[in-house]
């Protein structure tokens, strides 16, 4: 196995498979068993001079694939490496006792559509003259933005198909009812052994406090929300304001995440 379009050449270490002891899971979690496991001797070799700077040995998991590539390198061999890849330029650069080298793809699709797709970025005043429509008659002020560099009949049929298809959106807070508890539902796992926080109540100026009573009210009508007679962790609205001078509804759940279990390896090392 090697990846021909970046120049690797092995050279076969262990020439037997070694047979698999787990399935190999992707990401839309498909599954997958390999046919084997293999030690094959990785060599780099530099594009300008065709000159051995780098060779590791590398355990290969050998499944059966469609990929237009023969072996796809993982974080662990990069990190070995210490390479770092672009997929976008088509080439990787690592250390060498020579110096920091560069492989090269044999083919430059991958910089050639690149550079294709930045000549076409429309201009900044035409991305502002054409990216907002009204698919919703009813809500003229809900302005939906398309790409500003689409053809006349794109627009046109894009805007036909988001005009007739204006119920898949939320238009108002009555639209987000969301999934049915019967169907999946979420819970906080708060540490019990953790005292239950209600805390103080902070008062609002009037006109704050009367438009959080209608927008809670316009969760509730949403089936959102709904009102508990008998309180255990009370945490305090927040009004944050905009920068069209409207307002957005916070809630301090500071406690709450101090008791909330914490994972050993968060984001992103998990």
């Amino acid at each position: 196995m090697y990846e021909h379009c970046f120049g690797l050449l092995p050279g076969a270490i262990r020439t037997k498979l070694i047979a698999p002891s787990t399935a190999l899971l992707g990401f839309s979690e498909e599954s997958a068993w390999p046919i084997g496991i293999i030690e094959l001797e990785l060599e780099l070799v530099d594009d300008d001079n065709k000159e051995l700077v780098r060779s590791t040995i590398v355990e290969f998991v050998v499944v059966r694939s469609y990929l237009k590539y023969n072996a796809l390198l993982g974080r662990t061999t990069l990190q070995k490496l210490a390479a770092i890849p672009s997929t976008v330029y088509g080439l990787i650069k690592f250390p060498t006792p020579l110096g920091i080298k560069m492989i090269r793809s044999e083919t430059q699709d991958a910089s050639v559509a690149a550079v294709e797709q930045a000549e076409k970025q429309p201009s900044e005043e035409e991305q502002l003259r054409s990216c907002m429509i009204i698919a919703n008659p009813r809500y003229p002020d809900q302005k939906i933005k398309i790409g500003g560099g689409l053809s006349d009949e794109t627009k046109f049929k894009l805007r036909n198909i988001l005009a007739s298809n204006t119920y898949v959106f939320a238009w108002k807070e009555a639209d987000m009812t969301g999934v049915p508890r019967e169907i999946a539902k979420h819970k906080l796992n708060a540490n019990p052994s953790m005292t239950p926080v209600c805390q103080k109540k902070c008062g609002m100026v009037l006109e704050r406090s009367e438009w959080l009573k209608a927008e809670v009210d316009k969760l509730v009508k949403a089936n959102i929300l709904r009102e508990v007679r008998y309180q255990t962790w009370v945490a305090n609205p927040v009004l944050v304001k905009k920068l069209d001078g409207s307002w957005r509804m916070y809630v301090d759940f500071t406690d709450i995440n101090k008791a909330s279990p914490k994972d050993n390896y968060p984001l992103p090392k998990m």
